[in-house]
């Protein structure tokens, strides 16, 4: 399944607290794909916009940013069947002149803020579910919410106790945990936080592209 520049359900978006108002560009997934490798559904996504004007300004300052993903495969009645979540963290060492994009496989130096965004703005070949959990004619849906923004230590630490707490159990709801975290639980409401949120259109897997 391939979907370019699809429409995000506005209800979701409300439900993530979106700032539209703040910049010309919002995030946006530009590309998504699925298809099944080595039994399991693996989840290719190209994302666009993540670092806004506030986060990028807070990195070259010498704070830390970070982007939080959550992918989700949605089942009937939006269980969710399969889920990963991670983070990755965005710095920039003053005296090196280094920026540092910090992820669970490795740490990446790259050239500066449009490099990190690009780095940030990709998914690779994620496993998201095993193929013998699914029904091949059952719809099933993509969810992709990703937060960014300027992160301090208490939050960081907030945000590191969340990710740990999470795991792969099903769940009867469409999964936009981080923006009510991002919301409810760091101090400053929204400010200088931007979202992605992405609902993908239905597939089955026995339609999906099979891989080598």
């Amino acid at each position: 399944m391939r979907v370019v520049r699809p429409g995000i359900a506005p209800v979701i978006l409300a439900l993530a607290g979106v700032v539209v108002g703040a910049r010309a560009e919002v995030p946006a997934v530009l590309q998504a794909d699925v298809h099944a490798h080595d039994g399991w559904l693996h989840v290719t996504a190209r994302l666009g916009d993540l670092i806004d004007d506030r986060t990028a300004s807070t990195i070259e300052s010498g704070l830390s940013g970070v982007c939080a993903y959550e992918v989700s495969l949605l089942g009937p009645g939006d269980e969710v069947v399969g889920r990963r979540v991670w983070t990755r963290r965005l710095t920039y060492d003053l005296w090196e002149d280094r920026y540092t994009v910090s992820g669970p496989e490795r740490d990446a130096v790259v050239p500066g803020l449009a490099a990190m965004d690009s780095l940030c703005s990709t998914i690779d070949d994620l496993r998201l579910a095993p193929m013998d959990r699914l029904q091949p004619d059952t719809e099933y849906r993509l969810a992709i919410v990703v937060e960014v923004l300027p992160l301090g230590a208490e939050a960081r630490d907030r945000l590191s106790r969340y990710i740990s707490r999470r795991g792969d159990t099903g769940r009867r709801d469409v999964d936009v945990d981080l923006g009510s975290l991002f919301g409810g639980l760091f101090t400053g409401g929204d400010a200088g936080r931007s979202s992605l949120v992405h609902v993908g259109r239905p597939f089955r897997p026995r339609s999906l592209e099979l891989r080598p």
